[in-house]
Parts: structure tokens; C-alpha cells; sequence
């Protein structure tokens, strides 16, 4: 019986992580739409997450949005994973460090986080 909850809990962790994946994947291919719904079908989930899946989530998330011309979503999304780094430094790689930086200045240039 444990074997099986822990199989079912590594399952559902391995199928969040490839589905943020499946959302990124879709962004940099430029299929917003689809990276999109497949955040915001996460979004629930995610809200449990811990501080670095969080931040890239959000990064993500607020990329897509401004993608799809939703600056506003963007910068909401955009804030709260500028609000995590700088709560935690280094929770986000360096790549996605200046892909944030790009996004707040494309989005909310007001807020632009600092260069890293």
C-alpha cells in the first residue's frame, strides 16, 4: 500500500514538472495559446509550489501573456516572480533572470527589475 501512494505522489510530481515544461517548450516555439492554457491549467496546482518552480511559473507565465499582447497580465505574472527572486536570490537561473528583466521592460517599463 505505500509502494502505491508513493508511486502515485511521485506521479502527479513528475506530471506538474512536465507540464511547466510542456508550457515553456510551447513558448519558446511560439505557440502562446497553447503555453498559455496549459499555465493556466496549472495555476491551481502551482500555488502550492515551492519558491523556485513559483517564480519560473509566474516568469512564464507573464511571458506568455505579453506575447499575446496582455500587458497588463504580464505584469502582474512579470511582479510576482520579480517578488520571488528578490525575496530569494538566485531562485531563478541566470537566463531566466534577463528573460524577466526583458519582459518587465516590455510590459511594465516603471517596474523594470535590475540588470543582472
Amino acid at each position: 500500500m505505500r509502494r502505491r501512494v508513493l508511486f502515485l505522489l511521485l506521479s502527479l510530481v513528475a506530471a506538474c514538472g512536465g507540464a511547466l515544461s510542456e508550457a515553456k517548450s510551447d513558448f519558446k516555439k511560439g505557440r502562446y495559446a497553447e503555453a498559455r492554457e496549459e499555465l493556466v491549467r496549472l495555476e491551481p496546482e502551482a500555488r502550492a509550489w515551492d519558491d523556485r518552480r513559483r517564480a519560473e511559473y509566474s516568469l512564464y507565465r507573464g511571458l506568455t501573456h505579453g506575447a499575446l499582447g496582455d500587458r497588463a497580465a504580464a505584469g502582474v505574472w512579470l511582479k510576482e516572480a520579480l517578488a520571488i527572486e528578490n525575496a530569494h536570490l538566485g531562485t531563478l537561473s541566470e537566463d531566466d533572470r534577463v528573460r524577466l528583466r526583458l519582459g518587465l521592460e516590455a510590459a511594465s517599463p516603471d517596474v523594470a527589475a535590475p540588470s543582472p
